[in-house]
């Protein structure tokens, strides 16, 4: 997902866009809040420090969502 932000960040919230209008109104704002939570502190570049927060920050992401998300 950093990729997707750093090469088009319209593309990475088309995504985000299309992932919330899947889900549950309940979900949606629960996943709107981890997507939030997710890019805190979050820079367009790919030092290292930011690589590793993003890393860290979307293994949380991926557990909360795990939780809550339909397919």
């Amino acid at each position: 997902m950093l990729s997707i932000l750093l090469a088009s960040k319209t593309s990475l919230q088309a995504y985000k866009e299309h992932l919330l209008s899947t889900q549950s109104i309940e979900n949606q704002q629960l996943l709107n809040e981890a997507f939030a939570a997710l890019f805190v502190d979050i820079n367009r570049s790919l030092d290292s420090n930011n690589r590793d927060r993003f890393t860290q920050k979307l293994s949380a992401f991926r557990i909360a969502a795990r939780g809550f998300l339909t397919l």
